[in-house]
């Protein structure tokens, strides 16, 4: 006897809209208001694997701008050394009022300022 299947397929009244941001090159310049609006923010993915012995910090900012070392990030995502490929999920999502700033450094607080050795590359879902 075949495998039987049945697929219900729905049409949704309100359609989602994701949008992926890549960011190649972060580090403690701030890449200011990436989505450019508003945004909830899904999934962060972290490449650090340029960075082989040490763990890196991204942080995020509900900003239209934002200053390293000096404003409260709004979220710290941990980097370890040497990892690719680490994901954060946030299923409820996570809502940037102002809109997404973001940067790495080396220490987690909000005064840490200190550069990656290497270029930690980030790439978000979003709204």
């Amino acid at each position: 006897a075949g495998l039987s299947m049945a697929i219900t397929s729905s049409k949704q009244n309100v359609p989602l809209t994701y949008h992926t941001t890549i960011q190649t090159d972060c580090d403690a310049t701030v890449a200011n208001n990436i989505t450019g609006t508003n945004s909830t923010l899904y999934a962060v993915e972290i490449d650090n694997d340029a960075n082989g012995s040490e763990a890196n910090y991204i942080k995020f900012y509900d900003a239209f701008s934002a200053t390293v070392g000096t404003d409260d990030p709004y979220l710290v995502l941990q980097a370890d050394p040497d990892e690719k490929n680490i994901t954060y999920h946030i299923p409820q999502g996570l809502t940037f009022t102002n809109g997404i700033c973001l940067a790495a450094t080396q220490e987690p607080g909000t005064a840490g300022s200190s550069s990656p050795t290497a270029s930690v590359v980030v790439r978000l879902i979003h709204s």
